[in-house]
């Protein structure tokens, strides 16, 4: 047979495809580029393995996979008879979907799961096995097959409770039945399946089952390939409505999601949140840190983000911010929400499920929905209205394989409300966006009230932020949240080096209105006590200024406690270390100041912070475009190199030499193994691995290289 009379087969395929063709097979079926191949024949041996036909399979939507199954169960088509397969029994028309069907196997033939010979298209036999073992549900065509005439003839002489038998197997065409190949007439036939068998309208295929011929079940669905008509494109979205508005109301969810986020983490900052010897948060810290969040349900939300973006983590004892917490404090309003927006992608937990155990059994899951409802998302243009049905409908004909559960993707859209992404139950432009010209400005103005509290009129900048939760407590979340200064907060902000003129000078700074009197006089006497008792570490040394302060802390139960003795008319000294006694004096009501052994006045050290493992990167991905002309370069070398490996193991087999051997897996990877070759027959080698591997019979296509031990 001459080179133009070769049949066209998978690896006659690539061995000619060109660098465009080549390039779009490995970007269509990744695996076949990753790890590196080394040559065409290897593209070759692992295009046709199981491992790789699956994923490949698996990518497809509805609609090629309904082409791919027609294909297997019709056998080999011109494109216009299988547009005109695809119509029988529906009122569509082969012109109507002709486009569609060429563009559908033409993504088929670059992905090298059908070939093209003579006009007339095929699928891969490796292919089949991978599908329904009947193809769209029909029988293998009969050996000697009834016209459509004889068919109808047979069902009309046939009892009609016969019929409703047949009508039990026309999407699945065996059943059971026991001594299925009894000899039975129509005169005989006492049951519907003896009349059925009678009239061969049903045929044993062993002693205990029955088929449906196919030309019966053609007939039955009036020619119809599939239950229901296959469409070209997914379930149509609904039309966008009010645009704008649903815009910016997801940005004012964004907003809320960030001041949420801040919210979070300093509350996990300011309370010991226990670290549970499972690896979450103990329950009952969780709600405490959350209180002043979120509502309950969206609270988790926020947790799981948290957690998952690497903003908190442990230290072995207790959840703290990490460093990434702070660099993300200091971005901007849109480099915050993306972060967020990007750490809701690599939440372990599945949604609907989320809670203070941060962690899930099936995280890959997990993320892959998330990934999977965001994809569909971004098809929707902004304003359109999201529904969980539309949806889940959308990602069925995307991934027909997919069991999609329509409360798990309700859920999905109810973190994408909490995040902005979804507002008004709309689709908003935050969902793909990578800039955003809508964030307001930040500012370094607040509003100060005669009832102690602070009102930022906006988002801060992170510096006022920063010096504003160091000198209030929060009361609410929210942009325009509220923080109320007391005198816990503001001896807070004097243990950490700041002086009353400091505080005081900031108030005037930042204060839109005149800073009221009574934040004045709350400052003026938390100065004023503020350090009128020392504590130096002796175990502890403290030096009071005033005698009956002196005589009430001897009377409590700190003397006990700490083990305080007088050295001095105002000198105490305390066994306990000075945080304890630091401590317990505030208890009693008093505002000590630490001091360092030489006596100098020290602020409270920076906050600690958890470790978090940084994620892991990646792997590289290989530039299909690239590696198609590197392949290309050398184009031929491993299919004209096929001759002298199989003379070469056929040697190796005369001589009874150990050969290393490496060949392609069905998961696509090379392995290298020492074996002793056995027999080379009809394109295989049987071998003998060397270790106790036992005899493998091993496709010659699939070595990529053989050399003696």
């Amino acid at each position: 047979m001459s080179a133009a009379e070769e049949p066209t087969t998978l690896a006659s395929t690539i061995r000619n495809l060109d660098a465009q063709s080549l390039s779009r097979l490995l970007t269509l079926r990744p695996d076949l580029a990753n790890p590196t191949p080394r040559d065409l024949a290897e593209v070759s041996s692992r295009a046709s393995t199981h491992a790789s036909i699956n994923a490949a399979i698996s990518s497809l939507d509805r609609w090629r996979l309904s082409l791919l199954t027609a294909l297997a169960a019709l056998g080999d088509l011109s494109l216009a008879e299988l547009a005109d397969a695809l119509c029988q029994g529906w009122p569509a028309t082969p012109e109507a979907i002709q486009a569609d069907v060429v563009d559908g196997i033409s993504d088929l033939l670059d992905m090298a799961l059908v070939l093209e010979d003579s006009g007339r298209l095929h699928v891969i036999q490796i292919v089949t096995t991978h599908l329904p073992g009947y193809p769209a549900g029909l029988a293998p065509v009969s050996v000697t097959p009834m016209d459509i005439d004889k068919v109808t003839e047979r069902l009309a002489q046939a009892d009609p409770k016969a019929r409703s038998v047949l009508e039990r197997l026309v999407w699945s065409p065996t059943g059971h039945v026991p001594n299925a190949c009894r000899s039975v007439t129509p005169a005989t036939a006492t049951t519907p399946v003896e009349t059925a068998l009678a009239h061969r309208l049903l045929r044993p295929l062993d002693d205990n089952t029955v088929i449906l011929p196919r030309e019966v079940a053609l007939v039955l669905r009036g020619n119809r390939l599939f239950t229901e008509q296959p469409s070209p494109a997914p379930p149509p979205w609904p039309e966008p409505r009010q645009t704008t508005l649903v815009n910016r109301a997801g940005l004012g969810t964004a907003l809320e999601a960030v001041s949420a986020m801040s919210a979070l983490l300093e509350a996990v900052e300011r309370h010991d949140c226990a670290l549970l010897a499972s690896g979450g948060i103990a329950k009952r810290d969780a709600r405490i840190v959350l209180s002043r969040v979120a509502p309950e349900d969206d609270a988790w939300v926020y947790l799981a983000l948290a957690a998952a973006g690497g903003f908190i983590g442990a230290d072995g004892r207790s959840w703290l911010p990490t460093p990434l917490a702070d660099r993300w404090r200091t971005d901007s309003l849109w480099g915050q929400w993306v972060s967020l927006r990007d750490a809701w992608r690599s939440i372990p937990q599945l949604p609907g499920n989320l809670n203070n155990t941060l962690d899930a059994s099936a995280p890959a899951t997990a993320r892959a929905w998330r990934r999977l409802v965001h994809r569909e998302l971004r098809t929707a243009e902004p304003g359109t209205p999201i529904k969980a049905e539309v949806v889940a409908n959308r990602i069925r004909w995307r991934q027909p394989g997919t069991t999609v559960n329509d409360a798990l993707i309700e859920a999905v859209l109810d973190e994408c409300r909490v995040l902005g992404m979804v507002a008004l139950d709309a689709s908003t432009d935050l969902i793909d966006a990578r800039t955003c010209t809508d964030m307001p400005e930040r500012t370094d103005d607040v509003i100060l009230q005669s009832d102690l509290t602070a009102v930022a009129p906006g988002p801060l900048t992170p510096d006022t932020a920063a010096d504003l939760a160091l000198l209030a407590d929060r009361e609410s979340t929210g942009i325009a949240g509220v923080r109320r200064f007391n005198r816990a907060s503001l001896r807070r902000a004097l243990d950490a080096g700041w002086t009353g003129e400091r505080v005081r000078q900031w108030w005037a700074k930042h204060s839109l209105g005149d800073v009221p009197q009574g934040l004045l006089v709350l400052l003026d006497d938390v100065v004023r006590d503020y350090g009128r008792v020392s504590v130096a570490a002796a175990g502890a040394l403290l030096e009071v200024d005033d005698p009956a302060a002196v005589e009430a802390i001897l009377r409590s139960s700190l003397a006990t406690d700490a083990g305080l003795r007088r050295v001095g008319p105002q000198v105490l000294v305390a066994q306990a270390e000075p945080e304890q006694v630091l401590a317990r004096l505030r208890q009693l009501g008093m505002s000590p100041v630490a001091r360092d052994a030489h006596g100098d006045v020290f602020s409270t050290p920076p906050p600690p912070r958890g470790k978090v493992e940084a994620p892991a990167s990646p792997a590289p991905q290989t530039n299909p475009v690239e590696l198609a002309a590197s392949l290309l370069d050398n184009r031929g070398r491993g299919f004209s190199d096929r001759r002298q490996l199989i003379a070469q193991l056929h040697q190796a087999q005369q001589n009874g030499t150990w050969m290393h051997i490496e060949r392609v897996v069905d998961d696509g990877t090379s392995v290298r193994q020492t074996v002793r070759i056995m027999a080379v027959a009809a394109g295989a080698v049987r071998c003998g691995i060397r270790g106790g591997g036992g005899v493998a019979i091993v496709p010659v296509s699939r070595i990529t290289s053989c050399q003696p031990a």
